[in-house]
């Protein structure tokens, strides 16, 4: 007799390569079986997931989630897990003197699992009055690896923001800032290109292996992916070679049908799909990372990509391979439960184009640590 079973949905993980009906068993907070085909467990509750896919708990690569100090900040729990994000990673909400409180306030109190990229700037991203890193001096590299090696178990990496609106006219400072931080903690560095006063090869010659360009398919000229032509830079596609992320980072002005249109026909697909939700966007265009799943769905690309895109890729991004985003027995019982809808819905990406979705996704189920919750499965857009 065991805790719970989740039993003949569509198994899909990437971690195992796996991609077929069957069983995961879960009893004391672990996956005990993922089986397939299914097998027969006895146990104290059955989630009846046929027809449903059951994937490893969602990794969301960017969020904002500190609310009361940063203006994004929104509740981990009621935007990530209750929507099936097992794992947030909070993207330079809080620097070196605002983490303490970010770490005791938000999350030792979610069950949300929340991880961080630090952000350079000690006081993190408090205020849109006053751009982060106008004044340079806010940069403290070494504060910065101070934090990060107090809190090894949470800080993942070094968070900059590049748009002119954060840094003022010359980036160089605030990222050499944070590529001296990151280059000390040996942790990858995070960087936000949309507006980026300098084009975007210039930046990719100071990132290497396991670095992460977020806001990647932006409309935005500055930063852009983008050549004059309309072609994928060859400078992005010399970054992937040598290990350079390029994540999703949706936002409310982050993430256009246009250029990820484009990046997808032209062999360029995303390495990662975060939401980057936060209070400006949390009621759309982004909702929730599961919206901004469906809209990669919805432009193509395959079913089993996009898991992955949000399971072992982030869990790879931020080094926690052996521990986040599966299904493997042993492993602590993190796991989401989705439905693929079929029927027309409306799609909006953060330019305003909206298109119409025939097949679209939506949580059902989420696993936290062996706890399973039943979501609410409407849409986030839906009329009341």
């Amino acid at each position: 007799m065991i805790d719970l079973v989740v039993a003949g949905g569509r198994l899909i993980d990437p971690s195992q390569e796996l991609d077929a009906t069957g069983v995961v068993g879960i009893d004391g907070g672990q996956i005990v079986a993922c089986a397939s085909p299914p097998a027969a467990f006895e146990a104290r509750r059955t989630i009846d997931a046929a027809g449903l896919i059951v994937v490893p708990g969602l990794v969301d690569l960017h969020v904002h989630v500190y609310p009361g100090v940063s203006h994004y900040g929104v509740d981990p729990d009621e935007t990530c897990l209750l929507r099936g994000v097992t794992t947030a990673v909070d993207a330079g909400s809080a620097g070196a003197q605002t983490f303490p409180g970010l770490r005791r306030y938000v999350i030792e109190g979610a069950r949300t699992r929340v991880l961080v990229y630090l952000h350079v700037a000690v006081q993190g991203m408090i205020s849109s009055l006053v751009g982060e890193l106008e004044d340079v001096r806010w940069a403290s590299p070494a504060l910065t690896v101070a934090c990060a090696r107090e809190h090894p178990d949470v800080i993942v990496g070094v968070k900059v923001r590049l748009g002119y609106q954060m840094v003022g006219q010359d980036p160089e400072a605030a990222l050499l800032a944070a590529r001296k931080a990151a280059d000390r903690l040996e942790l990858p560095l995070m960087v936000h290109v949309i507006d980026m006063p300098r084009p975007l090869p210039w930046l990719l010659s100071h990132l290497g292996e396991g670095d992460v360009v977020t806001h990647c398919f932006h409309g935005s000229e500055g930063g852009s992916l983008l050549d004059d032509a309309g072609d994928v830079l060859p400078d992005a596609f010399a970054a992937r070679e040598r290990g350079v992320l390029f994540d999703i980072g949706h936002g409310i002005g982050s993430f256009t049908f246009r250029v990820a249109r484009t990046a997808l026909a032209q062999g360029f697909p995303p390495d990662t799909i975060s939401s980057d939700i936060h209070a400006y966007n949390v009621h759309g265009p982004v909702f929730d990372q599961v919206t901004t799943l469906s809209k990669l769905v919805t432009l193509g690309m395959a079913l089993p990509d996009v898991i992955a895109a949000t399971t072992t890729a982030p869990a790879r991004a931020v080094r926690r391979s052996h521990e986040l985003a599966s299904l493997a027995v042993g492993r602590e019982a993190d796991a989401t439960v989705l439905e693929l809808v079929r029927g027309d819905r409306e799609l909006v990406d953060a330019a305003g184009e909206r298109v119409f979705a025939s097949e679209w996704l939506t949580p059902r189920w989420v696993v936290r640590g062996g706890e399973a919750i039943e979501l609410d499965s409407r849409p986030p857009d839906a009329p009341s």
